[in-house]
């Protein structure tokens, strides 16, 4: 009777774990987490850029920029609804003159950012969020006029804050979102060469000593603004927007000052992993 009434308690209390087991994990053994779709966005921007360098000139120049840039989003996997992460790519290149129109500069950077946001909803399609960002930059100016030092590297990694606000409504039948962010760099560190300091001198000579330097907002300051208006025309949407890029710098007796206006024009959609359409999702745009 003994092992009858334990056999019996067993089967019992499997039979009535078994649908919570179930429940928790939900159809072969899969945990009933939402659905985070990755929302991506391609872009190509064409705007102007203003550059002043006194490494290479005491003369600004300005001319067209062009650029390209990925971005993706997502909810946090360990708390979907209340952080998300942001990857960001941008490759810009622009080709300027002085006021004169007897010089040349071009300029290349490449920058990668990853943000993490906790937001908060404000109200129905609204949402505010602000976070932390890491930050990595890679690029140079060049001087075409320049026989001597003719070009400068720009390297930077930085620390910084970021704020991000989305509204998410409708035009008729047309869902829009719009979105505003900015960056701004904190501390990090970044290369510059001594005035008139060539860089033979620091790579091949080895007189490489004090060209990194602790960056903060005494000697580095740097901001990033980016508007976007997604059209959301079915699974995908048309992207409008407009960023803006400061760069500056003041080391060594060396003033670094380079400015961006471009407008931006996009591909933009979410991307879903899996298709469950009675599991919940959370998304970036809502």
């Amino acid at each position: 009777m003994g092992k009858g009434k334990t056999i019996l308690s067993a089967l019992a209390g499997i039979a009535l774990l078994s649908p919570l087991s179930l429940w928790a994990r939900g159809p072969k053994g899969e945990p009933h987490q939402p659905l985070r779709p990755t929302a991506t966005a391609f872009t190509v921007e064409v705007g102007r850029q203003s550059a002043l360098d006194t490494y290479l000139s005491p003369v600004r120049y300005g001319g067209l920029n062009l650029a390209l840039g990925y971005e993706r989003l997502r909810a946090a996997s360990f708390a979907p609804e209340k952080w998300l992460t942001r990857h960001h790519v941008l490759g810009t290149f622009a080709t300027m003159t002085n006021r004169s129109g007897n010089g040349s500069m071009m300029s290349a950077y490449l920058d990668y950012s990853f943000a993490m946001l906790r937001r908060w909803p404000v109200c129905r399609g609204l949402w505010l969020a602000g976070g932390g960002e890491a930050a990595l930059t890679v690029g140079g100016l060049y001087n075409l006029r320049n026989s001597n030092n003719p070009a400068t590297a720009k390297v930077a990694v930085d620390l910084g804050a970021t704020a991000m606000a989305s509204y998410h409504f409708r035009i008729s039948r047309l869902p829009v979102t719009l979105r505003y962010q900015v960056s701004l760099p904190v501390v990090g560190a970044f290369f510059s060469p001594e005035y008139g300091q060539s860089y033979y001198e620091m790579f091949y000579l080895g007189n490489s000593d004090g060209i990194v330097h602790f960056g903060a907002w005494h000697n580095r300051v740097d901001l990033r603004n980016y508007i976007t208006v997604d059209l959301h025309l079915g699974q995908r949407a048309l992207r409008l927007g407009y960023r803006q890029v400061m760069r500056t710098t003041h080391i060594n007796y060396i003033d670094t000052q380079v400015f961006t206006h471009s407008f931006v024009l996009g591909i933009s959609g979410e991307i879903f992993r899996s298709v469950r359409p009675a599991r919940r999702i959370v998304s970036v745009y809502h």
